[in-house]
């Protein structure tokens, strides 16, 4: 067709010419029309292939497009294997009000500021290695305003903050044959159930002062942990060999030690069912040595309960922590001890509401000159939480705390209001 339009083009321009061509110039025209023809298909031909070309590359691009890059890739597969986690704990209002006395203060009505703030954040890092051993670290940022009353103190709150940054615990998990268990670094030892376990973080907002004291242990060491399945009744044992108990004189046995006398405890947590109530008892001993030169005895022991049924949940536990030793302000030594009990009440309306009130009264050893006093604190709490998801829990908590020193003219007195908020993810 394109020749053939061709062809009749050159021939018009051939009648419209004075003269009329040799035969011989109409043949050498003929053929280089066949060689102009013979260019145009090729042309066209590779026009069509590079057409087909530039389909597959665009083919190819979008395929690329969809495809996830390289670090997409990585984090895919690092998420396969790591779990990130945290807590997020923080207050839309916090106030204390009460009476302070001191040696130049009597009964002096005092409060701090009404206000908001952050007071916790802590990472959760879990990673499978192989099927018998894990890691697990938790750094955790804490924000110091001292607002919490102590006896001796005025009832304040700092105009700022200071933030803290430590490892909460870290350790590796090893499952071994016997159906035992062992971690070994940074943890919470089982001395009380409920402080080892952090079930009083998604209870209350704010611990209660001078409990929070008793109850802390943290360390460094190995955990031993198997469950002895019987008949009627479960039997969870946890043995530990640790740096130390943590209510140091001179640092926080969390990292290090002063000494080689490492510390023993044994944990208990007999479980059964009766009358369609879960009961769980609950006890811990713990015995070694706590200054430089491995001589004063730390003796420490626990024993308590938990009691569950249907809505209903009572707890307790009594502690009892001695040190042999303890040095003086002024100089000299004495022995001393920290004690002291609670009780926990709790009932659930439903999954999403429930209410706790909880009493302790605890004796904690204070340093004064020359000897060692002893601090009392009672505090009574009352605390709804409200589950607004499954893991976010707001706390509206009152605390009413009474404290004394038995040396010298310090006492307490105070109601502090906290609306809290709480959220795991």
């Amino acid at each position: 067709m394109k020749f053939t339009v061709v062809l009749t083009f050159v021939c018009a321009l051939l009648f419209l010419s004075t003269g009329i061509a040799k035969s011989q110039d109409v043949s050498d025209l003929k053929r280089q029309l066949n060689q102009l023809q013979q260019k145009i298909e090729a042309m066209e031909k590779k026009q069509a292939e590079q057409a087909k070309e530039a389909a597959k590359v665009s083919e190819s691009v979008e395929e690329i497009k969809q495809q996830p890059s390289a670090y997409e890739v990585i984090s895919e597969e690092l998420g396969k294997q790591t779990v990130v986690g945290g807590h997020f704990k923080f207050f839309l209002a916090d106030q204390s009000r009460g009476d302070v006395t001191t040696a130049t203060l009597d009964d002096d009505s005092q409060h701090n500021s009404f206000a908001a703030g952050v007071n916790d954040v802590w990472l959760f890092f879990n990673k499978q290695l192989t099927d018998w051993m894990q890691i697990t670290v938790a750094p955790q940022l804490h924000v110091e305003a001292s607002a919490t009353p102590v006896l001796g103190s005025n009832i304040t709150r700092s105009g700022s903050a200071d933030v803290d940054v430590e490892i909460d615990w870290g350790y590796l998990g090893l499952r071994l044959p016997w159906e035992f268990e062992l971690k070994a670094g940074a943890i919470y030892p089982y001395f009380s159930d409920e402080y080892a376990s952090r079930i009083w973080w998604d209870e209350q907002y704010h611990a209660n002062n001078g409990l929070i004291t008793l109850e802390g242990w943290k360390s460094t060491g190995v955990e031993l942990y198997r469950n002895f399945d019987f008949d009627s009744f479960s039997l969870p044992v946890y043995l530990y060999y640790l740096n130390g108990e943590d209510r140091g004189v001179f640092q926080d046995k969390r990292y290090t030690d002063n000494n080689s006398a490492k510390n023993g405890l044994l944990h208990v947590a007999p479980e059964f069912f009766a009358f369609g109530s879960r009961v769980r008892l609950l006890g811990s001993f713990g015995y070694g040595r706590w200054d430089d030169d491995g001589d004063n005895d730390s003796i420490q022991w626990a024993s308590g309960g938990d009691w569950t049924y249907q809505s209903l949940s009572l707890k307790g536990e009594y502690m009892h922590r001695r040190r042999q030793d303890l040095p003086l302000i002024g100089g000299g030594t004495d022995d001393d001890e920290d004690k002291g009990w609670y009780v926990r009440g709790m009932y659930t309306f439903n999954p999403q509401l429930r209410f706790l009130l909880k009493y302790s009264d605890v004796d904690l050893w204070a340093p004064v000159t020359g000897d060692l006093a002893t601090d009392n604190y009672k505090v009574i709490s009352g605390v709804l939480n409200w589950f607004i998801t499954d893991s976010s829990i707001l706390m509206g908590q009152v605390n009413y705390t009474d404290a004394d020193r038995d040396e010298g003219p310090d006492e307490l007195k105070y109601w502090r209001y906290t609306l809290g908020w709480r959220t795991t993810f």
